[in-house]
């Protein structure tokens, strides 16, 4: 099973770093949004390789034979 981590620093200034692992593309940052939901103040988003990578889904489809 894949892993997915959030690593959150915040620095004795109160500045806050946050940074997803092992996730790929928009989740990360809709995650992001989500644990940061009630932090007010400017954010800056530096985006990793990662964010422009796709998730690779295997979908499989199953007929019934009628």
């Amino acid at each position: 099973m894949k892993e997915y981590n959030v690593i959150v620093e915040i620095d004795e200034d109160g500045n806050i770093k946050a940074e997803t692992k092992g996730m790929n593309g928009k989740v990360c940052i809709n995650e992001l949004d989500e644990i940061l939901d009630e932090v007010t103040g400017e954010r800056e988003f530096k985006n990793k390789p990662e964010f422009y990578k796709k998730d690779s889904v295997v979908r499989k489809t199953i007929k019934n034979k009628q």
